[in-house]
């Protein structure tokens, strides 16, 4: 199956289980696109990913930002998109401990698009190419 972002727009809108959503965004989406080739990756950012008008647009915006980043790519100019923004900081995590940590350690993109997931989702185990640990 070839990787696409509007793909993780598709189960958004259709899986209303929320822990299911938050794992595709947050470990199958960065764990898929570490896979991929170079040229593949730029594909795929290019690309931009269909809104849903939730606050998982914001998330969905996060994680691309983050991951275009970290593996050097340019951040796409579609995550600039007023829709892709929150006007509060959503803290995903229901916990309280986890939640104080999303605020304390989320990395900038989150900040940025104001969707603040549990920042222990960010590590090599999630396909990144690098180790994230809070500073």
């Amino acid at each position: 199956m070839q990787f696409s972002l509007g793909a993780y727009s598709r189960i958004i809108e259709d899986c209303p289980d929320r822990d299911s959503r938050y794992r595709a965004l947050m470990h199958q989406l960065p764990r898929r696109f570490h896979g991929l080739g170079r040229a593949e990756q730029e594909a795929a950012l290019a690309e931009p990913a269909p809104l849903t008008g939730t606050p998982w647009d914001a998330l969905l915006a996060g994680v691309v930002e983050h991951l275009a980043r970290l593996h050097g790519h340019p951040v796409p100019g579609w995550l600039d998109e007023p829709a892709r923004f929150l006007d509060r900081p959503w803290v995903i995590s229901r916990n309280p401990a986890i939640a104080a940590d999303s605020v304390l350690y989320a990395p900038g993109a989150f900040i940025r698009h104001g969707a603040l997931p549990d920042p222990l989702d960010l590590d090599a185990r999630g396909g990144e190419t690098h180790e994230w640990i809070p500073v």
